[in-house]
């Protein structure tokens, strides 16, 4: 068994580390200890049985990880959900040319901690196991598992968590506060495309990815319905096609968005769902509203079809819901609205 071969370089400490039935290895260290100590932890490894051969991850880069993975999941019928495919490009354009054996812990923490501050504990944490299903089904090895590491880190500090079933709504003045602070707020004389994010989530009770999927050729206003491919886990690419009634003052909202933003292609000419949310947040933040989410307007456009007085069939049929058990965890009705429905009206 041949010993690790260490010599002084101009450059630092030339390491070579030759043995039967492994590949020729070799660096160079600034130090003569952190040569050795490398040297004993590779030759340990080979002894035990346990060295994993890191060249395949050195080539390997996160983004080209990443679009491998969504191109096999799109091939195979099952493209990704516009939320988990959000969440998925964040990852891979902050990674972007790095590559799995480079990545470190330290950077992978920093991005969660950045991704902390405009995203609640639940969503991170959802995109911080979206992160590492992704590495793991590369099936690529390496020496660490820094995303494995950073998640155990992150839960420890309680950055991340599961979700539990919240009850926020907006409250008095809020509403008047997020539209004067888009309209004014963030452009002279001109209204922040995000103005109309918030009233359609106001309004329709719509998620973050369905509003950010729409286009105008899906909206008929003469029927009044809107075409949307919904989250269905039940059908084959998990997403079925849903025809959204619009009631209330979903119509009235859509036409004055037609007339703000132009009637052809998208609604929302942001490349990212992400973005809705971010700059929400960014305008929850500066207008100091706590504890507030652009999901929690579909919590709220749900309470408000009920306190309307509209059925829960008909709520059902423009949210989305399969069960009255899912549709129950967005109602957060206010005693004072049950109050005032007229029964007769019903």
């Amino acid at each position: 068994m041949k010993m690790a071969y260490i010599r002084k370089r101009k450059d630092g400490w030339f390491t070579e580390i030759r043995r039967k039935g492994y590949p020729p290895l070799n660096k160079t260290f600034k130090t003569q200890v952190t040569a050795k100590a490398w040297a004993r932890r590779i030759e340990a490894s080979m002894d035990n049985g346990t060295w994993i051969d890191e060249q395949e991850s050195r080539s390997a880069t996160i983004d080209q990880i990443f679009d491998k993975a969504v191109a096999v999941l799109t091939s195979a019928g099952i493209p990704p959900a516009i939320p988990k495919l959000t969440q998925l490009n964040q990852i891979r354009n902050h990674f972007y040319g790095v590559t799995l054996h480079d990545l470190t812990y330290d950077e992978v923490i920093a991005f969660a901690v950045a991704r902390r501050k405009v995203v609640g504990a639940s969503t991170l944490q959802t995109q911080m196991y979206y992160f590492k299903q992704i590495v793991n089904e590369s099936r690529i090895k390496t020496s660490e598992s820094v995303v494995a590491d950073a998640i155990k880190w992150l839960t420890k500090k309680k950055l991340i968590k599961g979700s539990t079933q919240r009850d926020r709504r907006l409250e008095p003045g809020e509403y008047e506060a997020l539209i004067h602070e888009a309209n004014f707020g963030t452009r002279i004389n001109h209204a922040h495309w995000i103005v109309h994010a918030i009233d359609i989530a106001v309004s329709s009770g719509m998620r973050q990815g369905e509003i950010h999927a729409m286009k105008w050729e899906d909206i008929n206003f003469k029927t009044k319905i809107i075409r949307s491919m919904r989250k269905d886990l039940r059908e084959i690419g998990g997403k079925k096609l849903h025809k959204i009634p619009m009631v209330g003052r979903m119509r009235e909202v859509l036409l004055r968005a037609q007339d703000e933003l132009g009637g052809d292609g998208s609604v929302f000419a942001v490349k990212e769902a992400a973005s809705i949310s971010d700059k929400f947040a960014i305008m929850r933040k500066k207008l100091e509203l706590k504890d507030l989410r652009f999901h929690d307007l579909r919590h709220e456009a749900i309470s408000q079809m009920f306190e309307s007085g509209l059925r829960i069939e008909e709520v059902k049929l423009v949210s989305g819901h399969s069960t009255l058990e899912q549709l129950s965890r967005y109602v957060n009705l206010r005693p004072e609205e049950v109050a005032n429905i007229d029964p007769a009206k019903r």
